[in-house]
This record gives C-alpha cells, structure tokens and sequence, in this order.
C-alpha cells in the first residue's frame, strides 16, 4: 500500500480541533458503540469541547471576529439558572447547549488561510459520502434494497440537513454541481421517513441565504411542493402520519385523533399548567426533564421551544431566540462583504439557524451538539478565522 505523504500531511497540518469536530460528528452518526458504559454519540461532544479549551487557553487573549458579545446575555442566563437550579443532569445539560458557542469561538481564532478552506471543503465533502453510507447502512436499504416502514435516524437527519446547507450556499453562490450533493442528501429524510426532517431538509435550499434569483426560489418552491405532495401521499408516508394508514393534508392536525403524535401531544400537554403557573422565568435549569421523566418515562419533551419555555420561562426564550437572530444578521452581513469560500460558510452557518429552530418545535436539536451544534458552529468559527485573516493580509 502507497501512502500519499503530502495528502498525510495535509490532514495533519490542517488545524486539528476542526478535524476533531469532523470526526466526532462523524462518530456520533455511526453510534451504536459503547465506551466505558456511555453510548459513543452520547459522548461524542466530549471531546470537541475539551480541545477547543485547549485551544482557547493558548490563544488566550488573541481578538476574534466571532460576536462574542452577542452570546454573552444568553451564555449568562444559563449559567446562572445552573448556578440556582437543583436539578439531576443540570449540569450536563446545560455544558451541551453551550458547547458549540465554545467551539465557534475556538475555531475562530485559529489561523484559516485558502488553502485550509479548500481542506475544509473537502473534509466535509467526504463527510458527506461518509454520512450517506452510514445512513443507508443503519436504515438497512444498503443490504436489503428495501426502505424501512418505519422512522428512523432523527437526530442524524439534522446533520445531513447542516450539510445541506452548505451544498445549498454553494449552489446559489454558483456551483451547479453542488445540487447534486444536495440532493443525495436531502432524499435520506424521505428514506428514514423523518417527517420534520423532510419538511426542514427540503426547505434548506429554497430558505439559503444565499443570493439565488427570486425565479430560481419560486421554482425551487414549487419542485419541492411537487415532490413533497407526492412523498406525503406515498403508502409509507400515509402509514407514518395516520393511525389509518390514510389522511389528507388537512387531516394534519394535533386535534384529529387519526394523526400520529408519537406520544408528543401528551407530553407536550404536560407543561400547560407549569408555564400559566410561572411564565416569566421558568422552574430552573433542566426542570422540564423531571416532570417529563415522571409522567413518561423518557427524558425530553421533543420540542425545545417548550423546554425553554418552562426551564428558562419568557425571559430567557425571548433572550435565546434574539441571540440567533442577531448572530443570523451579523453572519450575512459579514457574508455581503467576503468572497469564495468565506462567504459560502457565512452564508451556510447563517442560513443553518431558520431549520434549526424549525427542528426545535418537535425535537432536541438543542441537545445534539454531536450531531449538529459543534459543527454548525465550527462552520461559523472557520469563515469568522478566514475572514480575520483575510483582513490581517490586507493590512500586511
């Protein structure tokens, strides 16, 4: 076996907490590994976290054009509902949701000069191909050439969904070939028969904040309506979303007892009487996984709107949801003003934000920084580390 030594090399050079965030992405895709007790995609946050500490202490000091301003009111809240909060897991919790944040800003201070952004692209593409596999391994469509009956793989739909994002930037910004990764990732939702993965992983092309032409997104619209009425009306989609085995569109309501929940409107009706109790601030950090855990079993509400809702009560929803569109603003204006590869990542790290809040109406994403948060925010670090380098050679 020859070994490429400068593509070794390559891989060894390029900044290595990136690779880290990569491959642990990567890792909690495949799951179903066991380390010392813990699932592997359990865990697989870990270690992006602990090197971008690393990082951070030997960069201490060293300006970043990432908005760590606009994280700081929201970072503060957390904390000191964490500080006041008694609740099991409080702490583990609560380190998840600020794991990316460290993460952004740790990438972004590392040196990203064109040749790490053209790595960069190329480790995520190959990512991609990777995830795919994975994907149609674990459904089993790989081995047995047949779609399963039944939802599957959540959580890592929402990683495909951020590489859709990328290949969605892409290809507005005019990369034709790009749709094609697009579009081989954004059928693994239809094929796991994730339903809000397929509304949210079809949106990521024609929602980019990209600047595609207004007649390129009315079409892009109207495919994916086309499409989507088609899957919805398709015997496995008929037999997910209706107790019946079949529905109309209209039948898609929390009120109609044929549509299927999952369990959610339960335990969704759960909170109505906590949050008319204590809108304002909440029941403190991680109290929403007690009161589920005691009414259900499980451990999540599946909608993280109504677990900060009733962990952090209004004030600290309203905080977090102006975070992200604060961050979303100052992402595409940075966006307007870069070129190539910086801009692709500004606009893809910016347009990653309407799908994930999208996601949080009906899942954890909030809780998956293995599978999403850590990398979408690695994708922000890496175009605000390009952009400060970009500005320091003008200045050279």
């Amino acid at each position: 076996m020859i070994v490429d030594r400068r593509k070794f090399s390559e891989v060894i050079e390029f900044p290595l907490l990136i690779n880290i965030v990569l491959i642990s992405t990567l890792v909690a895709v495949i799951g179903g590994v066991s380390l010392l007790g813990f699932n592997i995609s359990g865990i697989a946050w870990v270690l992006p976290l602990l090197f971008a500490g690393v990082v951070l202490l030997a960069n201490f000091g060293k300006p970043t054009h990432f908005p760590v301003v606009i994280w700081i009111p929201w970072v503060t809240y957390v904390l000191l509902y964490l500080l006041l909060s008694q609740e099991p897991n409080a702490l583990q919790r609560s380190t998840i949701m600020l794991t990316p944040i460290i993460v952004g800003i740790a990438v972004s201070v590392l040196i990203i000069n064109r040749d790490h952004l053209e790595r960069f692209e190329k480790h995520y593409t190959y990512m991609g191909f990777a995830f795919l596999f994975v994907a149609l391994l674990k459904t089993g469509v790989l081995l047995s050439l047949r779609l399963p009956t039944h939802g599957t793989l959540a959580a890592e739909v929402m990683t495909g969904t951020l590489l859709c994002c990328l290949y969605a930037s892409s290809f507005a910004l005019g990369n034709t070939k790009a749709i094609i990764n697009w579009a081989m990732l954004a059928i693994i939702p239809v094929i796991t028969l994730t339903r809000t993965g397929v509304v949210v992983t079809s949106l990521s092309l024609a929602l980019t904040f990209a600047p595609l032409k207004r007649w390129q997104r009315i079409l892009i619209l109207i495919t994916i309506i086309s499409l989507g009425i088609a899957v919805f009306n398709s015997d496995r989609m008929q037999k997910k979303m209706f107790f019946s085995g079949s529905g109309n569109i209209t039948d898609m309501s929390f009120s109609n007892p044929n549509f299927t929940t999952n369990g959610r409107l339960y335990t969704w009706s759960l909170f109505a009487e906590g949050l008319a109790k204590q809108p304002w601030f909440g029941y403190g950090a991680n109290a929403s996984e007690m009161l589920v855990f005691t009414y259900t079993g499980l451990r999540h509400p599946h909608n993280d709107w109504l677990r900060f809702l009733y962990d952090y009560g209004r004030v600290g929803t309203i905080i977090f949801a102006i975070t992200i569109f604060w961050q979303m603003w100052h992402a595409i204006n940075l966006a307007r003003e870069s070129f190539g590869r910086t801009k692709l990542l500004f606009y893809a790290g910016a347009s990653s934000f309407p799908l994930f809040m999208l996601f949080m109406f009906t899942d954890n994403i909030v809780l998956y920084s293995a599978f999403f948060g850590n990398f979408q925010f690695t994708i922000l670090g890496v175009a605000y580390a390009s952009y400060s380098y970009s500005l320091s050679e003008k200045r050279s």
